[in-house]
């Protein structure tokens, strides 16, 4: 009776249900403001994903008894360092292959448009679908999407130059105050939930941080061996046209679950088909190299065992059950993630989907823990 009457005569802002309710009204009006202003729902999440990677190592610089700020700018410091070595030592070679690709992407999409047409009006004359057009408007459907997917035109010149601006800010301020920020969060909840947060926290911190530097790690290896395989593909016949950009492209998108491996295929394949079997057939490419399907078969049998060093060492051994979210779940989450922010959706969507599972999983069993 005692407890009852002393809950009800404390103020309102001290109540349980306040609490949450304004940490509910608090997080949906932040959602709203990223959701509204373009580029910078990515941007938190791009500086969210940085934190996870760059965490350990201001921890470690900051148990050797530095202060944390100057830990933090130690971090960035190195690695904008290696950012700026790695462009200077790519930039001749892999950003030349881009403005190439980016500038001939066309006329490889028109070769194998022609080459799709002819076969396609080939097959609807031969069972009688001419009539229906039916080939042509799915080729028309495709080749936008493919063309966005091939050169990254998800991303807009705004949206880039956001991300420059508000990652590196977010970054600094999430790694500086992060702890803060938790205590806060905490705070708002009750002392009944403190321990099942904790938990939350915890858990959180280590299947998101070991999947992020696991799938970085895969995507460097994938890129590691496509590169490789393209190069001795390139001994064995003709150099593949922008080998270390298209080996770049399926590391990137190997990132991405289930139609990563696919999307970052198509640029290879379209290539390798243009330069090894359309190109040959004209006159002024024929006493170049003669037509043949071995090449672009060498350049699918790469792709090939790239994906199965991936799927039966580089999963199992990195990742293993640190993400258990079901296969269905991931599909509609990077789906969902292309939908609201493209490719950048597509990369982080998995994160998000095992920080909603972790949050959903946690908090009924610790309701259940409560009552009982």
């Amino acid at each position: 009776m005692i407890a009852i009457e002393s809950s009800k005569s404390s103020p309102l802002i001290f109540r349980p249900a306040f609490k949450l309710g304004a940490l509910a009204i608090c997080a949906l009006m932040l959602i709203s403001v990223l959701l509204w202003i373009p580029g910078l729902l990515s941007s938190f999440l791009l500086a969210i994903i940085f934190v996870f990677i760059l965490s350990p190592a201001v921890d470690y610089i900051e148990r050797h008894g530095i202060a944390r700020s100057q830990a933090i700018l130690v971090v960035l410091l190195c690695l904008l360092t290696v950012a700026i070595l790695l462009g200077m030592l790519l930039s001749n070679l892999v950003l030349g292959e881009y403005e190439d690709f980016a500038s001939r992407i066309d006329f490889y999409s028109s070769m194998i448009n022609d080459e799709i047409t002819r076969r396609i009006g080939e097959m609807e004359s031969r069972f009688g679908l001419d009539r229906y057009d039916f080939g042509q408007r799915l080729l028309a459907m495709a080749q936008n999407k493919i063309r966005e997917a091939l050169l990254f035109t998800g991303a807009t010149f705004g949206t880039v130059l956001t991300w420059m601006v508000i990652v590196p800010l977010a970054l600094f301020f999430f790694l500086l105050d992060g702890y803060r920020i938790k205590r806060a969060l905490i705070g708002f909840l009750p002392n009944r939930y403190f321990e099942m947060s904790l938990n939350i926290h915890q858990k959180i911190n280590q299947i998101v941080g070991s999947f992020i530097r696991a799938k970085l790690t895969e995507s460097l290896v994938v890129g590691l061996c496509s590169l490789t395989g393209f190069f001795i593909v390139g001994l064995i016949f003709q150099p593949l046209n922008y080998f270390m950009f298209l080996a770049i492209v399926v590391g990137l998108f190997n990132i991405i679950p289930y139609l990563g491996p696919a999307i970052g295929a198509i640029p290879v394949l379209l290539v390798a088909t243009v330069q090894y079997v359309l190109l040959p057939q004209f006159p002024e490419f024929a006493g170049a190299v003669a037509p043949s399907w071995a090449p672009v078969l060498a350049i699918v049998c790469v792709l090939g065992f790239s994906q199965l060093v991936d799927n039966v060492y580089l999963i199992p051994v990195l990742l293993g059950r640190s993400v258990n979210v079901h296969p269905l779940i991931v599909l509609l989450a990077v789906i969902l993630g292309a939908k609201m922010l493209g490719i950048i959706g597509m990369i982080i969507s998995i994160p998000l989907a095992s920080i909603i599972q972790t949050l959903i999983f946690e908090v009924s069993d610790g309701i259940r823990h409560l009552r009982h």
